[in-house]
């Protein structure tokens, strides 16, 4: 049943059911399953003590609500960390070899007494021999003490098949730290990332990943993913990514130190986190679509916090010899538009096409039959494209008058003449894919109207080839 109340709820989106939902968490597949577990307040829809959500689709897009994975206890809240698959049982947790064996790592938050001091954090795991419907938590708890570091969080871990041992990134602070195990239980520190590289601001880094992707040139780099919870280049929360290499206990970074790559250009994808044990090799990814420096008031009534729409990242070399990383919405996704979304779906359309500007050329979308277009494209020279994107606020909430509405640009060199455009608007959510996707912008919008309507205009060509608006 629908009420003003959930206008927004999205239809294809991930939203927990009641509650508060930012960070997703042990992302992981096993046995033709998708599990998704993330930080969640059940009590209330602002933020709280954080336990682990617990979600499993067979399709990326289709979610099945499970029950709570990991609650407090008397280490602390349970903040971020990821999962595992321990098919050959290496930790010693488990009865038998089985795809079924799942390992969870995260990290107990213990807040202090004194409010104005910083939580303690500890690192730890829990295990699974059922498919995570029920998880026992480490008797010897804490795994890895807290080495004197005020943020010290958000495990991430993964098996290194070149020197045969498992690998945790891990924020140090505004570095990450790089440790490495043989069983999964013990760990040494190997090496810190980050300290005077790319783009640092007044919080920690925030929910790492590394992992490699290979070239269709056959050439593989690692990408390490970070994320700053606010002061990035647009307003707020933002994501970083750096391209290099992994010998299993080092990450080198083949850029400038001062060189900054941003996984998304919009203000509304954070903490991105990749799926482990994802078939065929992919790299299927997924973001909290929320900014700290307003989901605490965003005008959902039952429910806070989304996720973006799952993501397979790949690696190409651009037109200057380096390579970037590029961003496609999963195959899952195109199949609900292309075969399994309900006509009376309002609010929920996808637009894909060919955008072609010459120089001094426009586009403007309008997606919601505002004053003024949520996106402009212009062709500024031979080399650069600018993107213009507005966002109003139409609502009484005075953080939200203050933080949420915004018009900045992004100027991004392209020398293409034609450029794929693919977006996707879920009551609201809006996920534009530019350049063939090497180019995201991830944008929370609450219009008045989210009927599917969308105007195309202007001095430039657009060239529809799909547009899905049952």
């Amino acid at each position: 049943m629908s009420s003003k109340n959930d206008l927004y709820r999205p239809a294809i989106h991930f939203s927990p059911a009641f509650g508060w939902l930012n960070d997703p968490n042990g992302l992981v597949y096993s046995e033709g399953q998708w599990h998704m577990f993330y930080q969640y307040y059940p009590m209330d829809t602002i933020w709280g003590p954080m336990h682990w959500g617990h979600a499993v689709s067979q399709n990326l897009v289709t979610w099945q609500h499970y029950p709570i994975a990991l609650a407090p206890d008397e280490l602390g809240n349970m903040f971020s960390g990821s999962a595992i698959v321990d098919k050959a049982n290496t930790s010693g947790l488990f009865q038998k070899e089985s795809e079924a064996n799942l390992v969870a790592y995260y990290t107990a938050s213990l807040p202090s007494s004194d409010t104005s001091l910083a939580d303690y954090q500890t690192q730890c795991l829990a295990y699974s021999d059922d498919q995570g419907l029920n998880w026992i938590k480490y008797e010897q708890n804490p795994i890895l003490n807290n080495p004197k570091i005020e943020c010290f969080r958000d495990p991430k871990v993964f098996w290194f098949d070149q020197a045969k041992h498992w690998v945790m990134v891990i924020t140090h602070g505004q570095s990450i730290g790089i440790y490495y195990s043989q069983n999964m239980i013990d760990w040494e520190l190997s090496s810190d990332f980050g300290a005077e590289e790319g783009h640092h601001s007044n919080g920690p880094w925030e929910c790492p990943d590394l992992f490699p992707l290979t070239a269709q040139n056959g050439v593989t780099k690692w990408i390490m993913v970070v994320g700053i919870g606010d002061g990035c280049y647009a307003p707020g929360s933002g994501t970083q990514y750096f391209i290099g290499d992994f010998d299993g206990k080092n990450f080198t970074n083949e850029a400038p130190a001062d060189k900054v790559l941003w996984m998304d250009y919009g203000r509304d994808y954070y903490a991105t986190q990749s799926w482990s044990n994802a078939p065929d090799n992919k790299r299927i990814a997924i973001s909290w679509m929320s900014n700290w420096r307003y989901a605490r008031q965003t005008e959902t009534k039952t429910f806070r916090g989304i996720m973006t729409l799952p993501r397979e990242f790949s690696l190409i070399c651009n037109e200057s010899g380096h390579y970037i990383l590029r961003q496609s919405f999963c195959e899952s996704v195109s199949d609900f538009f292309n075969e399994t979304m309900p006509n009376d779906n309002v609010g929920v359309f996808r637009v894909k096409g060919k955008m072609m500007l010459e120089i001094g050329e426009e586009i403007e979308i309008n997606l919601f039959e505002e004053d003024c277009p949520q996106f402009i494209f212009k062709r500024l020279d031979a080399k650069t494209i600018s993107i213009i994107n507005n966002r109003l606020y139409l609502g009484s909430d005075k953080v939200m008058e203050d933080e949420f509405p915004h018009n900045y640009t992004s100027n991004i060199t392209n020398e293409k003449f034609e450029n794929g455009l693919e977006i996707i608007v879920d009551k609201g959510a809006v996920e534009l894919l530019f350049a063939d996707g090497t180019f995201s912008m991830t944008q929370l919008y609450f219009p008045d109207k989210i009927e599917n309507k969308i105007q195309i205009t202007g001095s430039g060509q657009f060239s529809s080839i799909t547009e899905d608006t049952k």
